[in-house]
């Protein structure tokens, strides 16, 4: 079981109520439809702002809504005060637009590290029950290397989802999602799907300029020049990993996946 989620943005900052990351937006719901998967859509508070219909067609169309900051800033780069201020107005806005409870969140760039701790007490406050911010992993400039890699409980009950990954050699390699799935042969990616530990939960994490081949390239605001030109020229493959990786079989929301693991160990990291 593979869960499908997506971080919604728009990398160009300007958040138009017609911006090309709702026409992908829709282009994934028509893809979740081909594949009857109900997916989790991170979604970011300006979005709600711009575009509340969306959210709400999201919602109405069977999916989860959850939260991913109010505008895609890195936890390291936050002002806890104004995330305490912003998670609580936006976590009220999508739970208004799609008429259900927020309690998902997911960082941006995976920055929820030993040195952004202190957002989980906030989280907490705010009422989310599950984060999906880890990446168990030395490869990125946010892993948390010495992560888990299975569900666990902060001391504040907070689940936490990492980011799958799998062992090549000494390291841990993010393989299921974003720019790690699209670089990979998906040979490999079958192959670790296959060995993963079964208390691993497994999930793919995709955006929606990933699907937009026709966009001029626009270099990421908290991004490197590298790192935003490999993920430009990965459009012209990353639909097509995507569909392959929910190919590989069903799965259900964040919010529906977390209802077993209540009992997961507490860990202080």
């Amino acid at each position: 079981m593979i869960t499908f989620s997506i971080d919604l943005e728009d990398p160009s900052e300007t958040y138009a109520p017609d911006g090309r990351y709702t026409l992908m937006t829709r282009r994934i719901l028509d893809i979740c439809d081909d594949y009857q998967r109900r997916a989790t859509f991170f979604t970011v508070g300006r979005v709600a702002e711009a575009a509340p219909r969306l959210v709400q067609e999201i919602a109405a169309r069977g999916h989860e809504i959850a939260y991913h900051s109010h505008a895609h800033v890195p936890l390291t780069h936050e002002d806890p005060v104004r995330f305490a201020r912003e998670g609580r107005e936006d976590k009220d806005r999508l739970e208004q637009l799609s008429s259900t409870p927020v309690i998902g969140f997911r960082a941006p760039a995976f920055s929820l590290t030993k040195k952004t701790l202190w957002a989980l007490d906030t989280l907490a406050e705010l009422g989310f029950r599950y984060s999906s911010s880890i990446m168990p992993t030395r490869i990125s400039r946010y892993g948390f290397s010495d992560a888990p890699r299975t569900p666990f409980r902060w001391p504040n009950d907070i689940i936490e989802l990492p980011l799958p990954v799998a062992d090549a050699g000494p390291l841990r390699v993010p393989y299921l999602g974003g720019i790690y799935l699209y670089a990979q042969n998906f040979a490999l990616v079958r192959r670790w799907v296959a060995r993963a530990n079964p208390q691993e939960v497994l999930w793919t994490y995709a955006h929606p300029y990933d699907f937009d081949r026709e966009e001029k390239f626009l270099p990421q605001l908290h991004g490197s020049l590298f790192a935003s030109t490999v993920l430009w020229l990965a459009r012209r493959t990353a639909e097509k990993k995507i569909r392959k990786v929910l190919s590989l079989g069903n799965g259900t929301t964040f919010a529906e996946t977390i209802k077993p693991l209540m009992t997961a160990p507490y860990i202080r990291l």
